[in-house]
């Protein structure tokens, strides 16, 4: 049985279990992702300092900010706030955005997150991790769970809290692999994986070379 890799309040775990902080400001060299390449190898420590940085620049600072749509239902993927912090694709016009509603409680801040940190982290560690698509649906919302997994069963799903909080056990009960979702979720994936790349490296460059590599990890 493979280890998992998830998180709660914000903290690192593995096996469920709260680990050392990661440090990860300027770990790698500041031509690391020039080239628009993200991918890194699974190594332990890639695995953490990517999974650390990715919570404490988005889901801990950040929460979920639920969004109302016109039929009055609430869904959780592509909220406002994270469209136009995260997403610069030129998809995204002010008549498509919706009403928001207020913020989710703090003891639940992964909520509604799987799906962007799934595709962030599939950036960087899509030759060994592919992303997975639960079959358990968190409320009326229709929400699935997403998370990334390999051949082997190692685990990363950062987001799992959400679903332990509302003593949903079943989260990833007869997982499906699929591929990363395109157009929205793609470009504020970008975005996201953008500036965990200027953290981890220090350095500065244009987004837009990233998108070179998309074919590859798209298709995986």
């Amino acid at each position: 049985m493979g280890f998992l890799l998830s998180s709660r309040e914000g903290r690192l775990c593995v096996d469920g279990k709260r680990v050392m902080t990661p440090y990860f400001e300027g770990m790698f060299p500041d031509d690391q992702f020039t080239s628009g390449d993200l991918s890194l190898p699974a190594t332990d420590i890639n695995l953490k300092m990517v999974s650390q940085c990715y919570l404490d620049l988005f889901i801990k600072p950040m929460g979920m900010v639920l969004e109302k749509r016109p039929s009055g239902k609430r869904w959780l993927h592509s909220t406002l706030d994270i469209a136009q912090n995260y997403s610069t694709s030129a998809a995204i016009q002010a008549e498509d955005l919706t009403i928001r509603g207020k913020k989710a409680d703090s003891d639940n801040s992964a909520r509604g997150w799987c799906l962007f940190a799934v595709s962030t982290l599939h950036r960087f560690f899509w030759k060994d991790f592919d992303c997975y698509r639960g079959t358990c649906k968190y409320d009326e919302s229709h929400d699935y769970h997403w998370w990334l997994q390999n051949s082997i069963g190692d685990v990363i799903d950062l987001t799992e809290e959400q679903y332990r909080i509302s003593k949903i056990d079943q989260l990833r009960e007869e997982g499906k692999k699929l591929k990363p979702l395109g157009l929205r979720y793609a470009a504020t994936s970008r975005a996201m994986a953008h500036k965990i790349t200027e953290l981890l490296s220090g350095q500065h460059y244009d987004p837009d070379v990233i998108d070179q590599y998309a074919n590859a990890y798209m298709n995986r």
